[in-house]
This record gives C-alpha cells, sequence and structure tokens, in this order.
C-alpha cells in the first residue's frame, strides 16, 4: 500500500501534495461542512411552513451537492500528486458531513470557539480532518514496501468525531458546576440548610426570588429547600398565597404548613434566626414527614458555603 504522499523525500512534488492535503482540510472541509447546516435550516423552515414535504425533493440536491464536493477533491488531490486521491478526498468530505450532525445533535455543548453553533462546526470540521490527514502523511514512510496509507487518518478521523458527544458531555458537567458554585457563593442571603444525616445535597438551582437546594434520601427521593431573598421574605412573608382559592395554610406558631388541595402537605414554611424564610417543599403527592425534617433546617455557619460547592460538584 502505497502512502498518500509521493515518495520522493523533498521537492516540489512532495511540497505540493502536502500542501493540497492542509489546503482541503483547512479550507474545503470547514466550506463542505457549511452544507449540512444549510440544508437542515431549510430543511426545518419548510416543515415550520407547513410543506414538509418538500423536504423529500432536498433529497437529490443533497446527494448531488456531496458528489459535487468530493469530486472537486477528488481532482484537486489528484492534479497535485496526491496518492489515493479517491479514497482521500471521500474521507475528508465524510468528515465534513459527519461532524455537524454529530456536533449538533450529540455535541451541541462543545463550542470551543465563541461565534455559535456554524463557527465551532467549521472550526470542528477543519481541525478533525486536517489532524486526521496530518496523521496519515506523518506515518508516511519514505522507504519501505508497506505503507499504513489512509489507515491512520481514518482512525483518527473516526476517533476525534467519537469524541465529540463525550467532550460535550464534559463542557456540559464542568459549566454546570461552575454555574451551581456562582449561585451558591454569590447568593445574598442567609442559605438554609438541611442538617440530616438521612438526606444528602445533591443540586442546587436559582429559581425567582431564591435559591432551591435540592436534597435526596437513601432512596433516591428529592426534598427541596428553598431559601426566599430579601425582598420576598419581607414583601411575602410565610403567609404568601394563602389567601388564593384552593389554598389553605396551618400556622403553628413556628412555622407554617401550606396545603393546595386534599392531601399531604405542599410546603412548610419557617424563618431563620435573621428573618429570612426557608421553606421546605417534597415531590407533590409525596408522603414526606414535613415537620420532623424542619427540625434539622438552620442557617449555614461561616464559611459553609464552600461545603455546599463541594457537595454540589463532586
Amino acid at each position: 500500500m502505497d502512502g498518500v504522499l509521493p515518495r520522493t523525500p523533498m521537492g516540489r512534488p512532495r511540497a505540493a501534495a502536502v500542501g493540497a492535503i492542509l489546503l482541503l482540510c483547512l479550507v474545503g472541509a470547514p466550506l463542505m461542512s457549511l452544507f449540512p447546516v444549510g440544508m437542515w435550516n431549510t430543511a426545518r423552515a419548510l416543515t415550520m411552513s407547513g410543506a414538509g414535504q418538500g423536504v423529500l425533493l432536498l433529497a437529490p440536491v443533497v446527494a448531488g451537492a456531496i458528489l459535487l464536493m468530493f469530486w472537486l477533491g477528488f481532482q484537486w488531490l489528484e492534479k497535485s500528486g496526491v496518492h489515493h486521491p479517491v479514497a482521500s478526498s471521500a474521507l475528508v468530505t465524510a468528515t465534513a458531513m459527519a461532524t455537524p450532525v454529530v456536533a449538533t445533535f450529540l455535541a451541541p455543548a462543545f463550542t470551543p470557539l465563541p461565534g455559535g453553533t456554524t463557527v465551532n462546526i467549521a472550526f470542528l470540521s477543519g481541525a478533525i480532518a486536517t489532524l486526521g490527514m496530518g496523521a496519515s502523511m506523518l506515518a508516511h514512510r519514505r522507504t519501505g514496501r508497506w505503507q499504513p496509507g489512509l489507515l491512520p487518518a481514518v482512525a483518527v478521523s473516526a476517533g476525534l468525531v467519537a469524541a465529540l458527544p463525550a467532550a460535550s458531555e464534559l463542557v456540559r458537567e464542568r459549566a454546570a458546576e461552575e454555574r451551581s458554585r456562582t449561585q451558591i457563593m454569590s447568593f445574598e442571603q442567609t442559605i438554609a440548610v438541611l442538617d440530616d444525616p438521612d438526606w444528602s445535597l445533591s443540586q442546587v438551582h436559582e429559581v425567582h426570588h431564591g435559591l432551591r437546594l435540592t436534597y435526596r434520601n437513601g432512596d433516591g427521593a428529592p426534598l427541596h429547600v428553598l431559601t426566599w431573598d430579601d425582598r420576598r421574605s419581607e414583601r411575602a412573608g410565610v403567609l404568601a398565597g394563602c389567601e388564593f382559592p384552593g389554598t389553605w395554610c396551618r400556622d403553628l406558631g413556628d412555622a407554617v404548613v401550606v396545603h393546595h388541595g386534599d392531601g399531604h402537605p405542599s410546603e412548610l414554611r419557617t424563618r431563620l434566626d435573621d428573618g429570612t424564610v426557608a421553606s421546605l417543599v417534597p415531590p407533590p403527592g409525596t408522603a414526606t414527614d414535613l415537620m420532623d425534617t424542619a427540625r434539622s433546617l438552620r442557617p449555614e455557619e461561616p464559611g459553609e458555603r464552600s461545603v455546599l460547592v463541594e457537595s454540589v460538584t463532586s
């Protein structure tokens, strides 16, 4: 099997082949990757306008455009003296077609560049194609009967495309951790903490006029601890919404139990030492002993926010 480059160790033929491959990967692949993006936007526009059957008419256009891009790449590589121009052009074209699909539907969070999805799709297509073909050029042997050919390019390109979902998930997890860290550290009120060995902190969310910590017990059942911000605590108070139809509240002195219709309590509200309102909110319809659990509700201790951050990010 021949390599992708001419066997001449130096000179214009070899330089021309290297330049042709790099140009096709760095310029051709990003441009080609814009085609499936445009086709997807066109198909979506047709579907939303009620002309969904018109999407079928795009099939021959897509097939013809892909064949045209492959043929142009083949002609360019063949005239530049690249060995295996058919396979090389097919690999670059396939990479440029597969990368947008994987990046859009399976790896939407992996955006190494600012500028939106289209910019990142073009960048990833060019980078993957260049690294793949670059692997074959680096593996090229100037002497010897057997050459690896395009095997390194296929392996590297396929591996990088397949790794995009995992990279996207890693980016998403890190973004979620950073978001949780920011929400906890920037909250201006005292945070209510559930100090109970049967419940462990798992998630944090910034909600309307408050911060919600989600705890889970050994069975995985959730329980939300909602700390109201200063504005809601002062203006609304623990009896907020009790006058609404279908809602009734039981004032127990140090706590208020809220019912929305018949059945189990929907919420238990209490005040922390600084006047901040905190509430326990179980999932709808679950039989949670809110009064017993509320005894473990306390204000955060100095320096405890770093522990909360570690609990939700570990």
